[in-house]
């Protein structure tokens, strides 16, 4: 059984949400999390990926959703920001705050904060079979 249109709906708000959250903060401290140094970068992705992880975990507790779902659901919540960011940063890239020297770094921490969801969410499926 999948997600009906509104319960994806539901996650792709949070999703959205969680993106838009994370771009605001990288506007305010995009700085400090990206030009400190390969370990501060590091650990901020790690931190990402854990939150990412663990918001999903909750909503999917919070919505009684199966783990069989937990893929479509992992990418309703990760579409809205893998959307959304390619378009802030070519209208908007000088929100992040971030040198040019520093958007690599960035676009990585947001691959892997996704890919960790991902894997995350293959892996909840995976295990519930």
């Amino acid at each position: 059984m999948t997600p009906d249109g509104r319960e994806l709906s539901i996650y792709a708000a949070i999703g959205f949400s969680v993106w838009l959250s994370g771009a605001v903060e990288v506007w305010f401290a995009g700085r400090h999390l990206f030009e400190s140094g390969a370990g501060v970068t590091l650990l901020s992705a790690i931190f990402i990926a854990v939150g990412v992880c663990w918001i999903f975990r909750s909503t999917m507790r919070w919505r009684k959703a199966p783990p069989s779902q937990a893929v479509t659901i992992a990418v309703a919540m990760a579409l809205p920001g893998l959307f959304g960011e390619p378009g802030r940063q070519l209208l908007f890239g000088w929100a992040t705050g971030l040198q040019a020297r520093t958007q690599p770094a960035f676009a990585a921490t947001l691959f892997f904060g996704n890919t960790a969801l991902l894997a995350y969410a293959m892996f909840r499926q995976y295990r519930a079979r």
